[in-house]
């Protein structure tokens, strides 16, 4: 496993991006160093009642090994009705929002079969950057926050 140092290390370097980021799209992210996360939240913009969206990446092992990513309601608990529902648009030829559920991009970790997800296919998490080369790409934390958005913005709600 990568040392904690150079999650971290990583984690630190990231910041600014992240920082601006979130201030761009008006999501609220926390990073954590010590516990080695972040928590992302923004609202739902298809429901018509404030509908939060949490998603939470458990960094550990990052970037020798994406982000365990994960959708959690505000107790921190994770059930299906905290998953937003896949939807389509222009330029998005599918959705990460797999009805596992999880969202099923080669960064995250939780998309691999080693991790209960759906992808043999891919290898394994070390090989998360070059994985599947006709799916979605982000090698950084405000990349993967950015894809979340863009998928978040076709999702036609949450899941029942």
């Amino acid at each position: 496993m990568l040392p904690e140092q150079v999650t971290r290390a990583v984690m630190a370097s990231e910041m600014l991006a992240i920082t601006a980021w979130a201030e761009r799209h008006r999501w609220t992210v926390h990073v954590d160093p010590d516990s080695q996360t972040l928590t992302a939240q923004t609202n739902h913009p298809a429901m018509a009642e404030v509908t939060p969206v949490i998603f939470h990446a458990e960094l550990t092992g990052y970037p020798a090994v994406p982000p365990a990513w994960t959708c959690r309601d505000d107790q921190g608990g994770t059930p299906r009705n905290a998953f937003p529902l896949a939807g389509t648009g222009a330029g998005l030829p599918g959705s990460v929002f797999h009805p596992l559920p999880v969202i099923c991009a080669p960064w995250n970790r939780l998309a691999y079969k080693e991790h209960d997800g759906p992808h043999q296919d891919w290898g394994g998490p070390t090989q998360w950057k070059t994985a599947a080369p006709a799916s979605t790409r982000a090698h950084t934390l405000a990349d993967m926050l950015n894809t979340l958005r863009a998928h978040l913005a076709v999702s036609p709600g949450m899941t029942t």
